[in-house]
């Protein structure tokens, strides 16, 4: 049992009552019987004394010698003599007579009720304890007249301690007995509390599982007291809690399912910007852009955002590493006061790329087709001024035009492919099991004289299997090995070597052609498949390329399911790799 409980409080406070009331009545009931023990007993001293003076006052008028031997025989008639001491004082307050010895008679009594019953001439009673004896002492002191002569006094005192003993054991006898009733005041004052505070206790844990999101449980009403309506309400309460709640789930449980699927970052912050929820999303740009989320926040800054009116929302734009972030930060506002912040975060890294590369792409297709067609019109310009018999220089300019615009036909031809390919094709292909020994023989043949030209050693290896088979389309893997080759015939300087490989593997089928030719530099292989990008723009040129060659390899290669990467080292040499599905025998 806790000491600070409700039923603790109740039997505390019905305890300390009854006891309060019990020490109010005990307190009366002695003081009450202390004074009428007292006063009767001084009453029948009083009568007592008075008889005695009223005998006693014919004695003092005799002889001085015989006054004593008078008072004491006349006072031997009375029954109660012998129970107290009896004084006799003159006027002035000295000792006449008396039955404590014969040493005080002559000697002034000294004594505050018979000083109040000289100087008043009337009676005078005091009650007081004495030390020497130990016992209290009752003390009636009554004027001696006779004749309407006042003669002295007579100082009656007897021991009440009889009397103060009887109190003492009524007073012990009723708190024994309140003690008792106290005992069983306790008692029963837990079984009534008890009985109170059930229905409370059972409110509290009901309160409690409640407070823990448990609202299935319910309590009896029992009675139609204040403790019932309590129970009844505890009750209904539970009811709308459970309703509400469930509809409070059900709502987030969407929020959170629309919040999880946005392709948006969404980041909860409270109002000193700390993060209090993120989604996935959110996480998932995070950790792409930095290595640690804490510090993609940090770079985020919106914190200094916060800074800003977002009451209508702040929109801005951050780079975080490689990673572009367009953000809205819009506050969450409670009773008027700034409760939280909720950012929106958009990954536009592909947009911005996507939409740089367009700018490059029309840029470059700008140059692409200004070079050759300045070149074009420079040569018509000269070709109108010369004259008719210079034959030769005519024959001459018109070889250079008509090479610059198979360099634009190249170019639209390639640029069209490249369209065709983004759009899904231009028109539709299906792959087929394409036997290799044929396709290498005719890339060996059709590279042949230009390599002697060249003075390039050109080497195809065939596969040692007959019939090793891949899946593809026969014109673009033409079209993706001529590249290649072409390449390779391009950048390598006379007396070098071209090699082409295939290997085959269980589910794969890779083609190799590698060259010791200029090779490419480590920061420019990551870009060698984009789009017009050229390691050495001049030289590409002028040897006839477009700059879209390894960008058409790569759309197709992937179009065909496969995989293509270079490897090289500058000066040393480039090998390209081009890997396809291999096609089983059975389908030849």
């Amino acid at each position: 049992m806790r000491w600070r409980s409700l039923r603790v409080k109740l039997v505390l406070v019905y305890t300390l009552l009854i006891l309060f009331a019990v020490e109010l009545i005990g307190a009366y009931f002695v003081r009450a019987l202390t004074s009428s023990l007292i006063h009767n007993q001084a009453a029948a001293a009083k009568n007592q004394a008075q008889l005695m003076a009223t005998l006693v006052a014919p004695q003092i008028q005799s002889d001085a010698k015989s006054v004593g031997t008078s008072i004491t025989t006349v006072l031997q008639s009375v029954p109660q003599f012998l129970n107290g001491t009896v004084y006799v004082l003159n006027q002035d307050g000295y000792v006449m007579y008396t039955t404590a010895g014969g040493a005080l008679i002559g000697q002034k009594r000294i004594d505050s009720v018979a000083t109040e019953a000289l100087l008043h001439h009337s009676n005078a009673q005091s009650v007081r304890y004495d030390p020497v004896s130990k016992s209290h002492l009752l003390a009636i002191a009554v004027p001696i007249e006779l004749h309407g002569s006042y003669l002295g006094i007579l100082e009656y005192v007897l021991s009440i301690q009889s009397t103060y003993e009887t109190i003492h054991q009524a007073t012990s006898i009723f708190y024994t007995g309140s003690m008792g009733v106290l005992v069983l005041t306790v008692i029963l004052g837990m079984v009534v509390a008890r009985a109170l505070t059930r229905p409370v206790l059972e409110v509290t844990r009901q309160a409690q599982i409640m407070a823990k999101g448990d609202f299935s449980k319910r309590l009896t009403v029992s009675g139609n007291d204040e403790f019932g309506e309590l129970v009844a309400s505890i009750n209904h309460l539970a009811d709308e809690l459970d309703e509400a709640l469930a509809s409070n789930r059900l709502e987030q449980e969407r929020l959170r399912a629309v919040i999880t699927s946005m392709g948006e970052g969404v980041i909860v912050l409270d109002s000193s910007c700390q993060v209090l929820m993120m989604n996935r999303a959110a996480r998932q740009m995070l950790r792409t852009a930095a290595n640690e989320e804490d510090e993609a926040l940090a770079l985020l800054e919106l914190d200094g955002m916060a800074k800003a009116d977002v009451s209508s929302g702040v929109r801005q734009v951050r780079v975080v590493g490689n990673a572009i972030f367009h953000i809205i930060l819009t506050s969450i506002q409670r009773r008027g006061q700034i409760d939280g912040f909720v950012a929106v975060v958009r990954d536009v890294t592909e947009q911005e790329q996507l939409e740089q590369a367009r700018r490059d792409f029309v840029s470059n297709v700008s140059h692409e087709l200004r070079t050759p067609l300045t070149t074009v019109k420079s040569y018509i310009e000269v070709l109108r001024d010369l004259d008719d018999d210079e034959h030769a220089t005519r024959q001459e300019f018109l070889g250079v035009i008509a090479e610059e615009t198979d360099r634009m036909v190249r170019l639209t031809r390639d640029l069209l492919q490249l369209s065709g390919l983004d759009r899904g094709g231009s028109k539709a292909f299906a792959l087929q099991a394409l036997r290799v020994q044929p396709l290498l023989a005719g890339v060996a043949q059709r590279f042949a004289l230009q390599a002697s030209r060249q003075q390039l050693r050109y080497r195809v290896h065939g596969p040692t299997e007959a019939s090793l088979a891949v899946y593809g389309d026969s014109d673009m893997v033409n079209r993706v090995l001529d590249n290649l080759i072409s390449n390779a015939l391009k950048y390598t300087a006379p007396g070098g070597e071209i090699d082409v490989h295939v290997k085959a593997a269980d589910e794969v089928v890779t083609f190799a052609v590698s060259d010791n030719g200029i090779g490419i530099p480590a920061e420019d292989l990551p870009h060698v498949f984009e789009r017009f990008y050229r390691v050495e723009k001049g030289r590409s040129r002028r040897r006839g390329g477009t700059g879209l060659g390894l960008a058409l390899a790569r759309e197709m290669v992937e179009r065909m399911g496969g995989e293509i990467r270079i490897v090289s080292q500058p000066n040393q040499g480039t090998t390209a790799y081009v890997s396809l599905r291999r096609a089983e025998e059975e389908t030849l």
